[in-house]
């Protein structure tokens, strides 16, 4: 007879299983980096409408985030904020029926102090500073997707009790002890299916080991399943900047950044065995982050000649500190039986450095009729793939007020199909699926009215996104990805007034 871990649920949700960092083995996923690291380019409606192709052209708090040097080229005190509507629509490739997630927010605010330095003889023209926050990426989305004819959850299970040579690493003994949750060899994936039969021991080898089996229900069927993935969050950042323009031709300029996340994930994923709902298993994972973390800018601009602006600028690697909270339950119903199990909650702290970012611009401006400007950024990542953004922009003075803004944007993927994520064998974390996220085509519109103190923007945008959702990764076989589809919509306001030149 198995024993229980904890003797009712009420306890199981009061007990916190509290560790210090290294008492259990957790490898940060590629998952997680890519997640932690995306960036919307949605900012001010001017930034917005261009695709943020303005590392060159400067004087614009968003643009200033990619290039600190553009902020050389304010003339006077200004003030901006940014309002900011997103509709994001996903469903899964093939299917009519989307899911719809609608939020409003903030996504930049500025402050700008502009000093001019009147001295002919002195080689530095301005010095300026700026103090700015923005929205650097929102979590606000609802994935659901399902599948025919896919393999069963309990074969992650199964990974964690066998070594990767096909020995046996746990006992039926250890994963039946009253402190399963506490011990540091178990992954919790693993005792939840031990709990909840979806493994079960079956036999004993000659060397006496258990010879693990998985339950795939009196209905001996393979499983439809089914996953829903339910975000929200952000990912915020204040920054301090400062820069300088040297004899006319070049602007130096230098950023202190500090990122702040909130991010939370609810998973329902589900296992049907029969069509008339009487044998299935459920399972709904909670995974919430939060943490802070510092990098540094620095950037360059130079005009070689009236018409061309060249920028180039250098994002130092973001160390994060996270704190990160998990639990689960998971129910297991095939008439007779029905089993129950829920995990304590568990909270550690870890680190994670984001990727260098490296961004280079060119802007050609024709003079007072409008411009065009180009612009790449570059990130590489241990955990990722490198990451390529190609940016073209363009703006169309139509009178000494109005005038027009247009781009369009390209981001290559994060992760390749084939680079599954794995969980540790003595894992904490029970959200066993993973995503990898694909190519990204962004496309803005925008008008724009400008006087002596006076600026109002409004702009569109498009994003077309592409992303796999795998519902786990197992070691012996990986499921087929439920291939998805994201459309988003952006509407922008940008407000601002500013001194006299």
């Amino acid at each position: 007879m198995r024993t229980t871990c904890f003797s009712s649920v009420y306890a199981r949700r009061l007990f916190l299983c509290l560790c210090l960092f290294g008492a259990v083995s957790f490898v940060l996923r590629a998952q997680d980096a890519q997640l932690l690291d995306s960036r919307d380019n949605i900012g001010t409606a001017r930034y917005t409408a261009m695709a943020g192709a303005m590392a060159a052209v400067g004087a614009d708090p968003s643009a200033v985030l990619d290039n600190p040097a553009g902020l050389a080229l304010y003339r006077r005190f200004d003030v901006s904020l940014t309002l900011h509507e997103q509709l994001d629509y996903t469903r899964q490739r093939g299917e009519k029926q989307d899911e719809f997630k609608s939020s409003f927010m903030l996504p930049n605010a500025s402050f700008v102090l502009a000093f001019e330095n009147r001295n002919e003889e002195s080689a530095m023209r301005a010095c300026n500073f700026m103090f700015s926050f923005n929205r650097l990426h929102t979590f606000y989305r609802t994935s659901h997707g399902h599948a025919f004819n896919q393999p069963t959850i309990a074969n992650v299970m199964l990974d964690q009790v066998y070594n990767n040579d096909g020995s046996v690493r746990l006992q039926e003994a250890d994963l039946a002890s009253e402190n399963a949750y506490n011990d540091d060899r178990i992954g919790w994936l693993s005792e939840m299916g031990f709990q909840t039969y979806m493994i079960d021991p079956f036999d004993i080898n000659k060397n006496g080991d258990t010879v693990w089996g998985v339950w795939t229900s009196y209905y001996n069927t393979v499983p439809v399943n089914a996953v829903k993935i339910y975000e929200t969050g952000g990912l915020d950042e204040f920054n301090i900047h400062w820069a300088s323009l040297f004899t006319h031709h070049v602007s130096l300029g230098l950023g202190l950044n500090i990122r702040s996340l909130s991010y939370s994930k609810t998973t329902a994923y589900e296992e049907a065995f029969s069509d008339n709902n009487t044998s299935y298993m459920r399972s709904n994972t909670w995974l919430s982050m939060s943490g802070v973390g510092v990098s540094g800018t620095v950037g360059l601009l130079y005009q070689p000649v009236q018409p061309l602006r060249i920028a180039l600028s250098f994002q130092s690697p973001v160390g994060m500190s996270l704190t990160t909270r998990t639990d689960a339950e998971m129910t297991v119903k095939d008439s007779p039986k029905d089993y129950y199990n829920q995990t304590p909650i568990y909270r550690y702290s870890d680190r994670l450095t984001q990727p260098l970012r490296v961004t280079a611009g060119l802007t050609c401006i024709a003079g007072q009729s409008g411009l065009v400007s180009l612009q790449y950024d570059f990130r590489h990542s241990r955990l990722t793939q490198d990451i390529h953004t190609m940016k073209i922009g363009g703006e169309l003075v139509i009178s000494n007020n109005l005038f027009l803004n247009c781009g369009y944007a390209f981001e290559s993927a994060f992760l390749k199909n084939e680079q599954p994520t794995l969980l540790a064998d003595n894992d904490v974390r029970t959200d066993a699926e993973y995503r990898t996220i694909g190519l990204s085509h962004m496309a803005g519109l925008g008008i724009g009215f400008r006087n002596r103190h006076f600026v109002a923007q409004v702009a569109y945008r498009f994003r077309y996104q592409d992303y796999q959702i795998y519902p786990f990764a197992s070691k012996v076989v990986t499921s087929d990805a439920y291939d998805m589809l994201s459309m988003t919509h952006n509407i922008v306001l940008t407000l601002g007034w500013h001194t006299n030149d």
